[in-house]
């Protein structure tokens, strides 16, 4: 079983639908949130219920944001630098939230670095995958 909290953040609702999504394929997936920046937050509420979120300050912790240099990244990346024990990778996708979810490891730099990997191999020109099927 995984041993660390994972909190998406991002734009609006984008991490609720990234949760919502994450469950749908792998089930129930035990301690995870999602915060969402609204229109209406300023980056100190955004803080409040991001940490809300994760209220112990001693469980490791993954903070997967949506945009590199957004608010919810440059919020997550604050929260990180008060807690030792957090973790943030930005540019988040789906297959880097299943990895996470699923992952029995500790939240190490060997997990970080493939979660990385995992969202780089996510990343694929769908026309070039359908023409080297066809040829």
């Amino acid at each position: 079983m995984r041993s660390f909290r994972i909190v998406v953040a991002g734009h609006g609702d984008l991490a609720a639908a990234f949760a919502s999504a994450a469950q749908m394929i792998c089930g129930s997936i035990p301690m995870l949130a999602a915060v969402g920046l609204q229109p209406e937050d300023s980056p100190e509420s955004f803080m409040e219920r991001l940490a809300a979120a994760a209220p112990d300050a001693g469980e490791p912790l993954l903070i997967l944001t949506d945009l590199v240099g957004g608010t919810p990244h440059n919020v997550s990346l604050a929260l990180a630098r008060r807690r030792p024990s957090a973790v943030v990778i930005s540019g988040v996708n789906l297959a880097v939230l299943m990895e996470a979810a699923m992952s029995g490891d500790s939240l190490d730099s060997e997990l970080v670095a493939r979660l990385v990997s995992t969202g780089r191999e996510a990343m694929t020109d769908g026309a070039s995958l359908v023409a080297s099927r066809t040829t």
